[in-house]
């Protein structure tokens, strides 16, 4: 079954984990375009915005077959201070442990793809092949190429 989850894009597979952990909170979300100028500089994938709270994360999703490295924590901070997010999550394949460290450091969350299988996996999402094989449309707006 985790090999199901290994085929589905990033982008996916990341929407596919919100919606399972905020339900799990009870919070209902809205995917947002970021601007133009920042969605252009590939520094930011989306905006997820909190219903219940008002939270605007913004989500940066490299899937990539090498690692992230620390150099894109760093812009991807300066995008997120630049739009007065909330905070941001960053999400890739593989982050190195430089980048862990600055994401930690930023207060940014930074998830590989094997953590968010195994909560999915954890959370029983691979026995619900609707919801895996079902397009991820929970959003108001389209949600852009990462």
């Amino acid at each position: 079954m985790i090999g199901d989850f290994n085929k589905i894009p990033l982008l996916d597979l990341a929407i596919l984990y919100f919606k399972e952990l905020l339900k799990e909170h009870g919070r209902h979300f809205d995917i947002i375009e970021p601007p133009p100028e920042v969605k252009k500089r590939k520094l930011l994938s989306f905006i997820l915005f909190i219903r219940e709270t008002g939270e605007r994360w913004g989500c940066l999703i490299k899937d990539w077959k090498r690692s992230i490295g620390s150099d894109l924590i760093i812009r991807f901070k300066r995008v997120i201070d630049y739009l007065q997010l909330t905070s941001g999550i960053i999400i890739g394949n593989r982050i190195s442990e430089l980048a862990l460290d600055q994401a930690k450091r930023y207060e940014l969350i930074a998830i590989t793809r094997g953590e968010i299988i195994s909560y999915l996996y954890s959370r029983g999402v691979h026995r619900k092949p609707n919801v895996i094989n079902k397009k991820t449309k929970n959003t108001k707006s389209q949600v852009p190429d990462g």
